[in-house]
């Protein structure tokens, strides 16, 4: 992001005028009353520039930015002295709110630009001091920084040990006694933090005051009573600290479920609107083929587990049926999805008709042109690789394969919904990875055929329940148990004190022939204005480094998601015959890559990493004959929730329960960190371990709803027309990001 951009979002320098109400612009605008449904425009500060930064975020309604969750509160009620912070700093990395003095402000070079530099000083100790750092031209923060000003600041503190305290990008206000209190801390959505609070402030002071008629609960009345929901307009008021005050956990707990509850209506909203239609259409009918699933297994060169047996007879049966197949298939990483995906496949081929496997990513869709080998030597089926990156001549012979039926198995991205992609005897669509890829995704590849038949696989760890709302699915296949000799990927935790000795592993793991992944957060050194990021490992610096280090031992090869599909392909395939046997990425190898030789991943700066990610990136090993090893290597301090979670990951197994385990970690304090971000990719608000009594009840509201009012103009429906067209838009662009 260029620093003007990112610099707009991070000034925060204001003075007591932050407390207060901002003036209202024209006679119009005072006098018309505000509207949920307004445009956000109409709130002070934000302007048409506003309004649109706000809607790339898929903000365009008042009411949208009011359910804006914090992602954090300062509490300014309080703050501690600088030379407390410092001293604490020492020992690592501090985010904090004190109180100091100005010294200096001044403009000054860096790194071919010029940034701002104030000097902060503890109101008692004049020793103590702090170097902030803008790395922008911050003209607000020059206009307030004063020598001798008192301020509050806020701002993650690091003490090194060779140079004086320092923060970037600090807040500053002017130490008056109305800015002394609590104060949220919102998403990066465009206009700067200041705007955005005292949009939102005003916006709930306007509506959901207690004399306020306005409805802002997207719950309607009936649902939000039957299920004993607390008062929206209270909750919004508590959240948003309009009294100054810290809003409780149970606060913040239940507008989150609010929110849980309109993004999984959200969903059955969705799943209704992309089945219309496709109801009148019989399937065509697959017979089973029992000769074709006997050579297939013999070329898998493994027995199906009882798990996977029932799953195959389950997807069977159902594909013979003149009912579409809508068939959900959940298995934790190594549990042999993939297995019954071909056993379909093969049973659609052998009934003469064409079968299509959409993957979300390049890299998962290249791994399925190495999985579907043994079904081309069972059943004799062409393979059709439809992608973004492959050549043209490449592109129109696959095309024209599928469109004159040579090819019996299409494979790859979103590319294959593209309108001249034509698969004219599609009867079965196979959707793996299903959680990074929406309902009308998967609707436009079925609408290629004449009603096909849908299965859809994931290994996402969330619990059936959630599961299966989430989805929609009729019925779902549980894989629990792993194939014969798959053993549990040994998991443990290594400071980076101890670089050379996992240096050491990976070249005696090269030296046995085997494969090794090495995960780092980024693709390139930061020239970020934090100090601590540019301690995070690049994928390019430590490919050098490694390859440096392991020398004529083992070629070093690289993949990240800035590299072409015909790069990944090639890296990809280098570390699969072992010209490369160590692959240095980012965690574009997190999903679906399956390489039998690879024995050990090590996850560099893991800490940053989230649990299910983790555990995604585990299950990239150990999937052939050897035992597979995990390190996770995390920085020389490891404390607090980072550590927990991640000694947690060395005893569990299972998805679920490091789903349950990160929720148990993480509470329900840190709105910003529940699903703001995805971590888990597809959820937003909705939490993988909770109990939501409502969850089962979501789809018959959705069908009561829609049968109703199609539209959501309704009164009690207009507030959560307008979220669930926020929502919408959240999941797609998640979905398309693959």
């Amino acid at each position: 992001m260029p620093a003007s951009r990112r610099g707009k979002g991070a000034i925060q320098a204001t003075g007591a005028a932050e407390a207060k109400p901002a003036p209202t612009r024209g006679r119009a605008r005072r006098e018309a009353a505000l509207e949920p449904l307004a445009p956000v425009d109409r709130l002070p500060g934000l302007g048409p520039s506003g309004r649109r930064a706000l809607a790339e975020h898929g903000v365009r309604t008042v009411v949208d930015l009011v359910w804006t969750p914090p992602s954090g509160w300062d509490d300014l009620r309080a703050p501690r002295s600088l030379a407390e912070v410092v001293a604490s700093a020492t020992d690592g990395p501090v985010r904090a709110t004190f109180a100091a003095v100005v010294e200096s402000a001044s403009m000054m070079p860096f790194r071919r630009r010029r940034c701002v530099r104030v000097v902060l000083c503890d109101a008692v100790d004049s020793k103590c001091k702090l170097h902030a750092f803008w790395f922008f031209t911050a003209h607000g923060v020059l206009a307030l920084a004063k020598p001798g000003t008192a301020v509050l600041a806020t701002a993650r503190v690091t003490a090194p040990p060779d140079k004086p305290p320092r923060a970037a990008h600090p807040e500053l206000v002017v130490d008056v006694p109305e800015a002394r209190t609590a104060r949220p801390r919102y998403p990066r959505l465009g206009p700067s933090g200041a705007l955005v609070r005292k949009a939102i402030a005003h916006a709930v002071r306007e509506l959901a005051g207690e004399a306020a008629g306005a409805t802002l609960d997207p719950v309607p009345t009936a649902i939000a009573a039957r299920e004993g929901m607390r008062d929206a307009a209270g909750l919004l008021r508590s959240v948003h600290a309009t009294t100054g005050e810290l809003p409780g956990d149970d606060e913040r707990r239940a507008l989150v479920e609010r929110l849980a509850w309109a993004e999984a209506f959200t969903r059955a909203w969705e799943r209704r609107l992309a089945e219309e239609g496709l109801t009148a259409t019989p399937a065509h009918p697959l017979p089973p083929a029992p000769a074709a699933l006997r050579r297939l297994e013999r070329e898998l060169g493994f027995t199906l587990t009882d798990d996977q047996r029932r799953a195959t007879s389950d997807v069977a049966r159902d594909l013979a049926d003149t009912r579409p197949m809508r068939r959900l298939v959940l298995g934790d990483v190594g549990t042999g999805k993939t297995a019954i995906a071909l056993a379909a496949v093969a049973q659609c081929v052998a009934a003469g008709r064409q079968a299509a496997i959409l993957a979300p990513t390049s890299v998962l869709a290249e791994q399925y042109l190495a999985a579907v080998r043994p079904l081309e030597r069972a059943t004799g089926a062409r393979v059709a690789f439809v992608a973004a990156g492959t050549t043209a001549p490449e592109r129109a012979r696959a095309e024209a394969e599928l469109a004159s039926g040579e090819a019996s198995v299409a494979i790859g991205t979103h590319a294959l919904l593209g309108e001249g992609v034509s698969i004219p005897r599609l009867s079965l669509v196979v959707v793996d990875e299903q959680q990074r890829l929406g309902v009308g995704q998967r609707l436009a590849l079925v609408k290629k055929g004449e009603r096909p038949h849908l299965l859809t696989l994931s290994a996402t760890p969330i619990p059936r329940t959630l599961a299966l709302a989430l989805r929609g699915e009729l019925a779902t296949s549980t894989l629990r148990v792993r194939p014969a000799g798959r053993e549990p990927v040994a998991t443990r935790l290594v400071a980076r004190a101890e670089l050379t000795g996992v240096v050491g592993e990976v070249r005696a793991a090269a030296g046995r022939g085997e494969r090794v992944f090495w995960i780092v957060p980024r693709v390139e050194p930061s020239d970020d204005d934090d100090d601590d990021a540019d301690e995070l490992a690049s994928a390019e610096a430590r490919r050098k480094a490694l390859a440096k280090g392991l020398g004529a031992a083992a070629r070093v090869g690289l993949i990240h998601g800035s590299m072409s599909a015909g790069e990944k392909r090639a890296a990809m395939s280098a570390f699969r015959s072992g010209e490369t046997p160590v692959l240095v990425g980012t965690t574009v190898v997190e999903v679906g890559v399956d390489v039998p030789e690879a024995t050990l991943i090590v996850v560099e700066d893991a800490e940053r990493y989230g649990l299910a990610q983790l555990h995604q990136l585990r299950g990239r090993v150990g999937r052939g004959e050897r035992p597979g090893a995990c390190v996770l290597l995390h920085g020389d301090r490891l404390e607090g929730v980072a550590r927990r979670r991640l000694v947690a990951l060395t005893r569990l197994e299972s998805g679920e329960e490091v789903a349950r385990a990160d929720l148990a970690l993480r509470g329900a304090g840190d709105l910003g960190g529940t699903r703001q971000h995805g971590e888990e990719d597809e959820l937003v608000y909705l939490d993988p371990g909770a109990e939501y009594s409502w969850l089962e009840r979501v789809d018959a509201d959705a069908r009561e709803i829609r049968a109703v009012d199609p539209a959501l103009e309704q009164p009690d429906h207009r507030v959560l027309g307008s979220i669930v067209g926020r929502l919408r838009r959240a999941l797609a662009v998640r979905e398309e990001a693959g």
